[in-house]
């Protein structure tokens, strides 16, 4: 689980709105369970909290298929 991820990535792979995935993502952050910085109008995101990792692991979670970047050119995120 590493590397970072687009936020409007996450937005198919979760099926959700993209304002309910930014949204639960900026709560994460405040958290302190994912970091994020801004490149151009898009928001990249990587999990910060070891105890997340530790989760995901505990769940046999060794990846999901996200892509790496928007294939629909910049979305602003928040």
């Amino acid at each position: 689980m590493d590397g970072e991820r687009c936020a409007c990535t996450l937005v198919p792979a979760v099926g959700k709105a993209q304002p309910t995935v930014s949204q639960h993502l900026r709560i994460l952050e405040e958290a302190g369970v994912l970091e994020s910085r801004r490149d151009g109008v898009n928001i990249w995101y990587r999990i910060r909290s070891d105890q997340a990792v530790q989760i995901l692991k505990i769940l046999d979670i060794q990846s999901i298929e996200i892509p790496i970047s928007c294939s629909g050119g910049d979305h602003d995120e928040r």
